[in-house]
C-alpha cells in the first residue's frame, strides 16, 4: 500500500472524527439555543408575607430510567419521567406568590452506572399546565422542556434549587386555582437515567 495515500487517509479520518466529536459534544451540551415554550423573563418579581408552608419529602433511594431528549412524557416539554418523584397540592389566589425550594442527593456515574447529570423540573398542573415555575433553564440540550441540573462526581452531591411563581395575568403568571405541584426528573442524554435519595420540596405561599 502507498504510504503516502495511507497517511492522507489517516489524516482525513482524524479530521472527520474530530468534526464528529465536536458535533456530538455540541449536541450533548446543556446550554443549547432553542425555542422555549415561554419567554425568558428577567427580572421576574414576586413578594408578600408568608402565609403557609407546605413540605413533602421522601428519604428513600429512587432510580429512573427516563432519559431527557427521548420524550419519556413527563412535565412541561415531556422530557421527564411521567411519574413525579414528589407531588403535593396547593390552592392559589390572584396576586399570591408561591416559592419553592427543592433539594436531593444525587449519585454520580462512577459508582452507580447512571447519568453524570440529573435534570429536574418543578411544574404546576391545574387550570393550566404543566407549566414550570420560574427559575429553570428554558431549553436544555435544545429542547423546550425547562430544567435545572446537577452533575454528581464521583459519588454523590446535593442539589439545591429555588423557584418562584406569581398568580395573575402577567407573562409567565398562572391563573388562580388548585394545582398539583410535581417534581419531575430524568437522566441526561446518552446515559441510563438517574439515581437519588432524600428528596425534599418546600413550598411557601404568600397571603
Amino acid at each position: 500500500m502507498n504510504t503516502r495515500n495511507l497517511g492522507v487517509g489517516v489524516a482525513a479520518l482524524t479530521v472527520l472524527l474530530a468534526a464528529s466529536g465536536g458535533a456530538n459534544a455540541q449536541a450533548n451540551s446543556f446550554f443549547q439555543k432553542g425555542t422555549p415554550n415561554a419567554p425568558v423573563i428577567a427580572p421576574y418579581k414576586c413578594k408578600g408575607p408568608v402565609n403557609l408552608v407546605t413540605d413533602v419529602g421522601d428519604e428513600n433511594l429512587h432510580t429512573t430510567t427516563a432519559v431527557f431528549g427521548t420524550n419519556p412524557g413527563g412535565g412541561e416539554g415531556k422530557q421527564f419521567d411521567p411519574r413525579p418523584v414528589l407531588s403535593t397540592s396547593v390552592t392559589l389566589r390572584d396576586g399570591q406568590c408561591l416559592d419553592a425550594h427543592l433539594s436531593a442527593l444525587l449519585g454520580g456515574p462512577n459508582f452507580y452506572g447512571k447519568s453524570s447529570l440529573a435534570l429536574f423540573q418543578v411544574a404546576l398542573t391545574g387550570p393550566v399546565g404543566p407549566v414550570h415555575m420560574y427559575g429553570h433553564y428554558e431549553t436544555p440540550y435544545g429542547f423546550a422542556s425547562p430544567a435545572v441540573a446537577l452533575g454528581a462526581e464521583p459519588d454523590v452531591d446535593m442539589l439545591g434549587a429555588n423557584f418562584i411563581q406569581h398568580v395573575g395575568t402577567g407573562t409567565h403568571d398562572v391563573p388562580p386555582g388548585t394545582y398539583k405541584v410535581n417534581v419531575y426528573w430524568a437522566g441526561a442524554p446518552g446515559a441510563g437515567g438517574a439515581i437519588g435519595a432524600a428528596f425534599i420540596l418546600k413550598l411557601y405561599s404568600s397571603k
